[in-house]
C-alpha cells in the first residue's frame, strides 16, 4: 500500500474521492462511528477525527460501522490473507461490470478457486454471500438505468442478466424504492438504434480543454471530434461498437452502440475512468490554487485519460523523447498497421496479441522503438497490467516516465507526479517550482495545470 500522511487523508476525506475507499477509515470520537471516505453524511471537525488503515484497527479501537456507507463493503487493501484476497478481486470483477451478471461459478472459475472458497470468504470478510453482494450491485445499476437512460424495463432487465422482467422486479423489490409508475413507464420505449443516458455532475468540468487536448491527439478512424461531440470505436470482449459524449447544461450525454447492452456497466465504467467522472473537481483545484496560485489559471480540468492502459503505454512509448505532433503520427503509423475491422469497415484499436514483429518493421522510427512496442505487448499478453504495472519497468525501453504515463491517462490515479516530463520540466523552470509533496494527492493535477500552461 501506499506511504500516505495525515493531510493526505485529510484531502481524500473531504474530497469524498472513491479511490481512496477501502485505503482509509475515517472515524469520528463525537460519535463512536467510523465511515469510508465516500460517505455522504455531514463532514465532521478535523479535530474529531481519527484515521485508521483497516476496518480490524477501528472495530477494536470501540468505533462502530456506520449504517449509511456501510465501511464493510469497502474494497481490502490492507489484509494479506487468501480470503480476502479473493474477495477484493471479485469486488473488483463484479463493480467493474466485468462479471457484474456471471454466475458464481465462473466468477470462482476466473480467480482459480472454487465457489465454495469464495463464497466462505465473502460471508468472512463481507458477512454476506457473493450473491447477494452481486445483487445489490446489479440493484443500484438497474436504478442508475431507469433515471438515466432511455432504456426500456425488458432491456434494463437484460442488461442486469434476467431473461425476463419479474428476475428484475423482484431485485428492485428487495433493494430499492422505485415508484411502480417509474417502472412502467420504460414499458413504453420503443426499440431504438441507440443506448441514451444522461449523467448529471455538480462540479465545473472545463469540456473545451479536454476537446483541446485530445484533438492534437486523435487516432484516425478510431476517435473524432465533431463540433462538440467526441467519438471512438471501442471493443469489449469481442462486442464492437462506439460510444459519444458531450457536455453541456451540467449533464454529460452519452450514446453507446445497442450492442454494448450485456456489458452496460463495464463500458459505463470505463467511460467514467476516460473523463475522470468522479473527481471533486472544485476541492481539488482549491486546493492547489492555494499552494500554487500562478499555476491553476484555468478551472474544472479533468484528467484527460484514454481508454485502456494498454493503449496508454502504445501512446506513451510512441512520445518518448519526441513533439506531441510527432508522437501522434507514429502512433497513427501502429495504428494503420494492426487494428481491426468490423463488418461494417469501423477501425478498433489493437490488441496487444495482434503485435508482431514483422509487423512493426513497417513503422517509420528506431529499432529500439520498435522493439519497446513489442516487448510491451509481448508483456501485456502474459501479465494484467492493472496488478502488476510497476513491473513493467523490467521492460526494456520502459522507465518511469511511461510507467507514470499509463497510470495518469490509462488507469486514472489521482497523485502521479509527471516531473521527468520535457513539457514538465520546462513548466517548472518557468514557475520554480522545486517541491510538488504539498499538493499530494493531487499531484497529478498539478501536472495537468502545467501541461495546459505550456
Amino acid at each position: 500500500m501506499e506511504k500516505y500522511t495525515t493531510e493526505v487523508f485529510r484531502q481524500a476525506r473531504i474530497s469524498r474521492d472513491p479511490r481512496f475507499d477501502g485505503k482509509v477509515f475515517i472515524a469520528v470520537k463525537t460519535t463512536k462511528i467510523f465511515c469510508r471516505t465516500i460517505c455522504p453524511a455531514k463532514l465532521p471537525l478535523e479535530k474529531n477525527v481519527t484515521y485508521y488503515l483497516s476496518k480490524e484497527e477501528a472495530l477494536s479501537a470501540g468505533y462502530r460501522p456506520c449504517f449509511r456507507c456501510k465501511p464493510e463493503f469497502s474494497p481490502n487493501f490492507n489484509e494479506l490473507s487468501r480470503y480476502s484476497i479473493f474477495t477484493q478481486q471479485a469486488i473488483k470483477l463484479i463493480q467493474s461490470g466485468e462479471m457484474l451478471t456471471s454466475s458464481v461459478e465462473d466468477i470462482a472459475s476466473a480467480l482459480f478457486t472454487s465457489s465454495r472458497n469464495l463464497n466462505k470468504a465473502f460471508t468472512k470478510n463481507l458477512g454476506i454471500p457473493l450473491k447477494q453482494f452481486q445483487d445489490m450491485t446489479k440493484a443500484l445499476f438497474a436504478k442508475k438505468l431507469l433515471y438515466s437512460s432511455n432504456l426500456s424495463i425488458v432491456e434494463i432487465s437484460e442488461a442486469c442478466g434476467y431473461s425476463c422482467v419479474s428476475g428484475l422486479y423482484n431485485l428492485i423489490n428487495r433493494f430499492l424504492k422505485v415508484p411502480v409508475r417509474k417502472l412502467l413507464s420504460k414499458t413504453k420505449d420503443g426499440a431504438k438504434l441507440t443506448i441514451d443516458l444522461k449523467i448529471p455532475y455538480i462540479n465545473f468540468y472545463n469540456w473545451d480543454f479536454f476537446l483541446t487536448f485530445q484533438s492534437k491527439r486523435l487516432i484516425s478512424n478510431i476517435e473524432s471530434i465533431e463540433g462538440r461531440v467526441y467519438r471512438r470505436t471501442i471493443e469489449i470482449e469481442n462486442i464492437k461498437g462506439y460510444f459519444e459524449i458531450k457536455c453541456e447544461d451540467r449533464v454529460f450525454i452519452i450514446t453507446l452502440s445497442r450492442s454494448f447492452l450485456p456489458k452496460m456497466a463495464e463500458v459505463l465504467r470505463k467511460i467514467s475512468a476516460m473523463f475522470d467522472l468522479n473527481s471533486n473537481i472544485n476541492f481539488i483545484e482549491d486546493r492547489l490554487k492555494n499552494l500554487y496560485p500562478s499555476i491553476i489559471k484555468n478551472k474544472g480540468l479533468h484528467i484527460p485519460g484514454v481508454l485502456s492502459p494498454y493503449e496508454a503505454g502504445i501512446r506513451a512509448i510512441c512520445g518518448q523523447q519526441v513533439s506531441v505532433s510527432a508522437a501522434t503520427n507514429l502512433l497513427n503509423q501502429f495504428v494503420s498497421i494492426f487494428h481491426k475491422k468490423d463488418e461494417q469497415a469501423n477501425h478498433y484499436f489493437p490488441c496487444p496479441k495482434e503485435i508482431t514483429a514483422s509487423g512493426l518493421d513497417r513503422m517509420k522510427t528506431t529499432q529500439s522503438k520498435k522493439n519497446t512496442l513489442f516487448a510491451f505487448s509481448q508483456w501485456c499478453c502474459d501479465y494484467d497490467i492493472n496488478s502488476h504495472i510497476d513491473s513493467l519497468s523490467q521492460v526494456k525501453g520502459i522507465g518511469p516516465w511511461t510507467i507514470n504515463y499509463i497510470k495518469l491517462r490509462g488507469m486514472n490515479a489521482s497523485d502521479i507526479w509527471m516531473e521527468t516530463d520535457l513539457g514538465i520540466k520546462k513548466a517548472l523552470d518557468k514557475y520554480e517550482l522545486r517541491n510538488s509533496d504539498s499538493a499530494a494527492p493531487w499531484r497529478s493535477y498539478l501536472s495537468i495545470h502545467l501541461w495546459n500552461n505550456l
